[in-house]
């Protein structure tokens, strides 16, 4: 038996393994991977709008750089999803759920590039979801 402060931290350990397992699939377990593909969307229009932002602001660069490489990056996969989504939820839900407010934030010592990995696992959920990964 476990007494004073190895009884929780055998627990916190014990949590933290749990949370170790190998998924075959990496959005699995992720709570994304439950969500409506309407929330999804929304969550990723939002990442994708605070990183563009941060990259504007916070970055110096212009804005029509800024959207040409997001464009390059992403353009032709998200206008795929976008697509599908269309013809899955029709064209009104799927511009309500891109127009999610985006949150202000603030801009960090150091280029943060979590928005933009965000974005991505996002799209990727949701082109495995509707099919459009082979």
């Amino acid at each position: 038996m476990m007494t004073g402060r190895a009884a929780p931290l055998a627990l916190i350990a014990a949590a933290m393994l749990a949370g170790c397992s190998t998924m075959d699939d990496a959005h699995a377990g992720s709570g994304w991977s439950r969500a409506p593909d309407l929330a999804v969307y929304g969550a990723m229009e939002m990442y994708g709008g605070i990183a563009r932002e941060q990259s504007i602001l916070c970055g110096g660069f212009r804005t029509e750089v800024v959207r040409e490489r997001w464009r390059d990056d992403f353009g032709v996969r998200a206008d795929a999803v976008e697509a599908a989504l269309v013809a899955r939820h029709g064209a009104e839900a799927v511009e309500r759920a891109g127009l999610s407010p985006t949150r202000r934030v603030a801009c960090p010592q150091i280029p943060d590039m979590s928005w933009r990995v965000q974005y991505a696992r996002l799209l990727r959920l949701l082109e495995t979801r509707l099919g459009l990964r082979g």
